[in-house]
């Protein structure tokens, strides 16, 4: 093993993980609107949820992680200052967006396993199967905060209709 085939294949890698990461997190914006509006059932809260999400007490560290939403001009901090109907809709939409991105990256993830050599697989499903892992807490938070959002925003038209 060479110094060029270590630093080739950490090139090949981090491209790889860059493009899968980022470019499934841009790329799930191009999907029609209307897919998101249209999927309730896939974005519905199951009746177990609640339960897990108490469980893994995910109300203490959901906002510890890092989060993505300023890269597409979405800040989760406005909150407060545009509280309003339109911005209720884009927050749910945003987590929409934040669930198929996090689940598509932990599915492509596993295409490393075809930039890399055949003497690598190991290290390269190792490296799936980390990020499976990874994206998973992802997909929870945008599972957990979506109903709260959806009863905000319809506390909020409530209101403006009053």
């Amino acid at each position: 093993m060479t110094g060029g085939f270590i630093v080739g294949m950490i090139v090949i890698n981090t491209a790889f993980w860059l493009v899968c990461c980022l470019g499934t997190a841009h790329a799930v914006r191009f999907l029609p609107k209307s897919w998101y509006e249209g999927n309730d059932w896939f974005f519905a809260e199951r009746s177990f949820e609640k339960k897990v999400y108490k469980k893994i007490r995910l109300d203490r560290w959901k906002d510890r992680l890092p989060e993505g939403g300023g890269l597409w001009k979405f800040q989760k901090r406005n909150l407060n200052e545009e509280l309003n109907v339109a911005y209720a809709d884009k927050f749910i939409l945003e987590t929409k967006y934040g669930e198929v991105g996090h689940l598509a990256m932990a599915i492509l993830g596993f295409a490393c396993i075809a930039v890399n050599p055949g003497d690598y697989v190991g290290m390269a499903l190792l490296c799936a199967i980390v990020n499976l892992i990874v994206q998973i807490p992802f997909c929870l938070i945008q599972r957990y905060n979506r109903p709260r959002l959806v009863r905000l925003r319809a506390r909020l038209e409530y209101k403006s209709r009053q």
